[in-house]
């Protein structure tokens, strides 16, 4: 393969890699479709991983997953199809030449090797050459291309070339050697393996869900030449699917130590990530200090203040993404998300159209519709757009939502109901305290004491520091009639000091459930003195405030946040 082939092959497959597998939007978290793997739930993921590509569709992990998933059912069809679509991601080439590499059939390739011989036999070398390159371009590891430049090179008196192209070719195919061209060019035993041949064979078996292979084919590599980023990255890479977060840190810091690349940055992100490390803001900040209009850092850096509801730096991130590369769904789904989160109604309505223009045959429209009619007051409509995306998926997200907005209509049963499907989607450790405190607001509500009571009594995501998890005992107490453990909980809090954001949040949150809209906010301004640059504060301040209709006061508190956050 020549150096330019060569090039453009590792710089695709990382390109490829870096801008398809971290960009999963943030409503489809990839990794609870490989949860329900792990677990062996094959249909539950199988299900997933297919509605995340139709949301993700240049997502190469997301069909690595789906092949995988499917190869365990043994359905090995759609396994080849989805691994298949994994390589052609990453190895998808734009405006080099005018031809569709995405359908790599092995039609195309033997087209081309009748075309090149045809070539060679009327005695244009030239075009025969090209044949063969474009084959190579389609599988770097044809023997028949290289077999064909050889015996080319040959005719062109190279001899050189004409023995480095045969050998080439005998590495891919070992019979070559009994030829008649290998026999005149001396060449009497198998050549050794060359760097360019470990590096396509690394790629070769990771595509072809080797790991173990790519893994050894990309060590050999490094062995030679330790230097090469690309082949650390995709070890590095390599470390992380098989789990070896520990091989993965270290070769990431060695890489690190003489070159402060992105994408290793976002390769320690991503393994900071999943060890839930506190570096892993400042390694994506080091990594848009290098390059502050990379696409995957800044959307790595909005999902990342997306998930820790710092919704006003997830704002800034992705609005600069949308500004950067205004083509990207995920982009514009962070951005109207986090303005709604932060009450900028308006604004995020006037996005909408673009993002279902990009993004037209998933069911994070309508999330994103629900989210807006939510936001308004309009509750019913709200209720219906959320129920046309989970027809369209099952997303535990979409569950959530759902199970909000019923609960905000007095629906109990129903928002129970929705609830449940996403402790069976999941299951009652891992399931988010939101979610579990919803759970028991609602028991509570239909006097299911005793469900609720379990809930409570359980060891699960529940904070029992929590003040609202006192409130929610004393409320319990209260409804079952046993007045004296209800004070005993009632007096509990009154006897709290508050002192961490958190403390301040439920006490207002307990204040508003009960109307005391006066004690609620007084509780949010003391912890806005105590905490300035506190945006869930302000935020919970303004859902308050909107929710009473005092909207010049809302927007008076949405000015001083922005402010804050600008500067």
């Amino acid at each position: 393969m020549n150096q330019k082939t060569k090039k453009l092959l590792i710089s695709f497959f990382f390109v490829g890699f870096l801008q398809n597998s971290l960009s999963a939007s943030l409503l489809w978290d990839i990794n609870f479709g490989i949860n329900q793997y792990r677990k062996n739930n094959l249909e539950i993921a199988k299900n997933y991983f297919i509605d995340y590509i139709k949301s993700n569709p240049n997502d190469e992990d997301g069909y690595y997953w789906l092949a995988k998933t499917y190869f365990d059912l043994k359905d090995n069809e759609n396994a080849n199809v989805n691994f298949k679509k994994a390589h052609e991601l990453s190895l998808k080439e734009k405006n080099i030449e005018k031809i569709d590499f995405n359908v790599n059939t092995s039609s195309n390739i033997e087209d081309y090797f009748d075309i090149a011989a045809m070539y060679f036999e009327s005695g244009d070398l030239k075009e025969a050459n090209t044949y063969a390159d474009l084959m190579l371009k389609i599988n770097p590891k044809s023997p028949s291309a290289y077999f064909i430049k050889a015996k080319i090179a040959q005719i062109e008196g190279k001899t050189q070339e004409a023995t480095e192209f045969i050998n080439q070719a005998i590495i891919f195919n070992n019979k070559l050697i009994k030829t008649n061209l290998a026999k005149s060019l001396n060449i009497k035993q198998l050549p050794e393996m060359t760097l360019e041949m470990y590096e396509i064979f690394a790629l070769e078996a990771y595509f072809s869900n080797d790991i173990a292979s790519a893994i050894r084919y990309c060590r050999k590599y490094l062995n030679i030449n330790s230097s090469n980023i690309d082949i650390s990255n995709m070890l590095i890479d390599l470390y992380i699917k098989n789990n070896e977060l520990t091989l993965a840190q270290n070769l990431i810091e060695d890489v690190l130590a003489y070159s402060s690349n992105i994408q290793t940055l976002l390769y320690r992100a991503k393994i900071y990530e999943i060890k839930n490390d506190e570096r892993l803001e400042s390694t994506l900040l080091s990594a848009y200090r290098i390059n502050p209009n990379n696409s995957n850092v800044l959307l790595e850096l909005g999902n990342y203040y997306l998930r820790n509801k710092d919704y006003f730096k997830a704002k800034k991130y992705f609005e600069i993404l949308t500004t950067v590369n205004d083509s990207l769904a995920e982009g514009f789904f962070g951005y109207i998300y986090s303005l709604l989160e932060t009450n900028e109604i308006q604004n995020a309505m006037n996005l909408v159209r673009k993002f279902i223009f990009l993004n037209p045959q998933t069911s994070e429209g309508e999330f994103l519709l629900s989210k807006i009619c939510n936001k308004k007051g309009e509750k019913k409509e709200a209720l219906s757009y959320i129920t046309s995306a989970i027809e369209k998926a099952d997303n535990p997200q979409y569950y959530l939502e759902r199970a909000k907005i019923n609960y905000d209509l007095k629906n109990y049963e129903e928002s129970i109901e929705d609830l449940k499907i996403i402790l069976k989607l999941t299951n009652l450790n891992s399931t988010t305290e939101e979610t579990q405190n919803l759970l028991i607001k609602n028991y509570l509500k239909i006097g299911d004491f005793m469900n609720a009571q379990m809930l409570l009594n359980k060891k699960t995501a529940l904070d029992k520091n929590r003040i609202i998890y006192k409130y929610n005992l004393y409320i319990l107490y209260k409804l079952q009639g046993n007045d004296t453990m209800a004070l005993t909980f009632l007096e509990e809090i009154k006897k709290t000091k508050p002192e961490t954001i958190q403390d301040y949040l439920d006490l207002s949150e307990l204040y508003y459930e009960q109307s005391e809209i006066n004690k609620a906010l007084k509780y949010l301004n003391k912890g806005i003195k105590k905490y300035p640059n506190s945006n869930q504060l302000y935020l919970q301040k303004i859902n308050l405030l909107t929710s009473l209709k005092r909207l010049n006061e809302a927007q008076e508190t949405l000015d001083k946040i922005n402010k804050i956050n600008n500067n």
